[in-house]
């Protein structure tokens, strides 16, 4: 499956998530609205954020190709000039904000003592965005793609010639533990967001309002995969370190 898939059907589902989600607290049917608003607003913020990782990744490898495999300048400078005219970054960004701002004042407008319409307000202005903000990031997701579509033919095109005078290029590693670190940690403290939000927004800020469970564990998984990255990847440089200086 191609990522404008995986990006257009969590835009879909969250779609519906924060509809149902609304149509619930105009309802007044208040304790279903936010168990159904926290899954509405996970899923918004991912879908958004799968959004910009793929445009940084791209970026990252496209400059990866053209130094590293031959790939014209063409290719990222197109990129580059795609992605100064595009508005999906602020799209994303202020998609995922509106859907935190709204979140945060459902229960710290009265905190702040602002009227209790606040986050009604919040939430129809959030839901509104985000319904002009997933089309822009789908339509430049799919434009992104093509560009990426274009440049692997053209490492393709690069490889079969330089396979017929014998000269294959080398494989890159798909993962690095580097990555793989980056990742786990990223897992490792993103865990513990959703037990914040339960803890200090759905609850009164107290840890007993809800369990630790399962996010210390999925916590402590990110860390020990974390320190096995990390540990690899300095075997890896001393194994390296070893080898230049035995040359």
């Amino acid at each position: 499956m191609r990522m404008s898939t995986y990006f257009l059907s969590g835009s879909i589902a969250s779609i519906l998530a924060l509809l149902v989600s609304a149509g619930l607290g105009f309802g007044n049917a208040l304790s279903l609205h936010f168990k159904v608003a926290l899954p509405a607003a996970i899923l918004t913020v991912g879908a958004h954020t799968l959004l910009i990782l793929f445009m940084v990744v791209t970026g990252r490898i496209l400059r990866e190709a053209v130094r590293c495999r031959d790939l014209p300048q063409d290719f990222l400078d197109e990129l580059n000039q795609f992605f100064s005219a595009a508005n999906a970054y602020p799209a994303a960004i202020f998609g995922s904000f509106s859907i935190v701002g709204a979140a945060v004042l459902a229960f710290g407008a009265p905190v702040l003592g602002l009227p209790a319409a606040t986050h009604w307000i919040a939430a129809c202005l959030a839901l509104l965005l985000n319904l002009w903000a997933l089309p822009v990031e789908y339509r430049a997701l799919r434009r992104t793609q093509l560009i990426v579509d274009k440049a692997a033919n053209a490492l393709d095109q690069i490889e079969s010639e330089a396979t017929s005078v014998g000269d294959k290029l080398a494989e890159q590693e798909g993962t690095t533990p580097e990555g793989l670190a980056q990742g786990a940690m990223a897992v490792a403290i993103g865990a513990w967001l959703p037990y914040a939000y339960l803890i200090f927004i759905m609850g009164e800020g107290k840890l007993s309002d809800a369990s630790i469970h399962p996010f210390i564990e999925i916590s402590l998984a990110g860390l020990v995969v974390w320190w096995l990255a990390r540990s690899e990847s300095k075997r890896q440089a001393s194994e390296s370190a070893d080898a230049s200086s035995s040359t």
